[in-house]
């Protein structure tokens, strides 16, 4: 029987979750609904199963040690993004109300 390492984990979490997403956006479509894809959420389910493991060798402990490097790169983009929407939108109110 295989040993279930940090990897092993994630990719049987990540697969799950895939399929999962992929169930409902098909859904979705076939049903012609909107699909609210929730991006801050995504990420902090993923911050979350990180934290959580558990691991032994130095090697899974450098993996996770990028993997949440990663993660916090991702959020600042999305930090960064959301404030270019919300500029983005206050400058469309402005043009909406000039006119």
């Amino acid at each position: 029987m295989s040993e279930w390492t940090p990897n092993k984990i994630l990719h049987t979490i990540y697969n799950k979750h895939m399929k999962n997403l992929l169930n409902q956006v098909t859904k979705k479509l076939i049903l012609n609904e909107a699909f609210n894809f929730d991006a801050q959420a995504s990420v902090q389910a993923l911050t979350d199963i990180i934290s959580s493991i558990r691991v032994t060798n130095k090697r899974d402990t450098n993996r996770l040690k990028l993997a949440k490097e990663h993660i916090r790169g991702i959020k600042r983009q999305m930090r960064t993004l959301n404030e270019k929407i919300e500029s983005l939108e206050q400058e469309l109110n402005l043009l909406k109300e000039e006119k």
